[in-house]
């Protein structure tokens, strides 16, 4: 039992401490570090391809990297669709594709949101990537998110071919993270400096 306790800990302070860190960047740190890993994404053989896919990304808020212009290349060149979280079961959520000028509401998190309209839901086994937030991951691909599980159970529900692609600042690498047995490894994470690829 202590084992888990400290592991809980270290987690927490890892969490707590890049937090800080993240909540001090300001907008336009935030959107030049999201339009440098557009640029990446763009060169990436995998987004060059003639089909265009189905990616799902988020809307980043509290000093995230800024997903604004990643999500602007998506809807320019492939179909974007953002996650809705499931207020009537914790941890769980949906995507539903969203264009360019279309409504977002706010949820009771102040998160903006896609309206849940069935008509636009994608199936988790559609996509063909997928840009997940984290606050933190290691050298191995491990990813450490906020602690809710919402990401953690989606990427269990999409296909093995999804690119699983987490997007985060320098300063989130850390050498090792405790890993617990739901945590669900990233394919490639991509900051604003370079791309750290966990599988081919």
């Amino acid at each position: 039992m202590s084992d888990q306790v400290s592991l809980k800990e270290f987690r927490n302070s890892i969490r707590q401490q890049i937090l800080k860190t993240r909540r001090a960047i300001s907008e336009d740190e935030a959107f030049k570090a999201g339009l440098k890993v557009t640029e990446t994404l763009r060169q990436e053989a995998f987004f060059k391809q003639d089909q265009r896919l189905v990616v799902g990304s988020y809307l980043s808020l509290f000093g995230e990297l800024s997903t604004k212009p990643i999500n602007d290349y998506l809807m320019e060149q492939h179909y974007l669709a953002l996650p809705y979280m499931n207020i009537h079961e914790r941890g769980l959520m949906d995507f539903y594709s969203y264009n360019k000028g279309e409504p977002l509401i706010e949820n009771r998190y102040h998160i903006l949101e896609p309206v849940n309209n069935i008509e636009n839901l994608i199936s988790p086994d559609k996509f063909d990537a997928l840009i997940v937030p984290l606050v933190a991951f290691d050298k191995k691909g491990n990813r450490m998110g906020m602690g809710g599980g919402y990401y953690d159970r989606m990427l269990k529900k999409v296909s093995a071919t999804c690119k699983i692609i987490g997007v985060a600042y320098d300063f989130q690498k850390v050498d090792k993270l405790p890993v617990e047995s739901w945590d669900m490894p990233l394919d490639e994470v991509i900051t604003p400096t370079r791309s750290f690829i966990f599988s081919e």
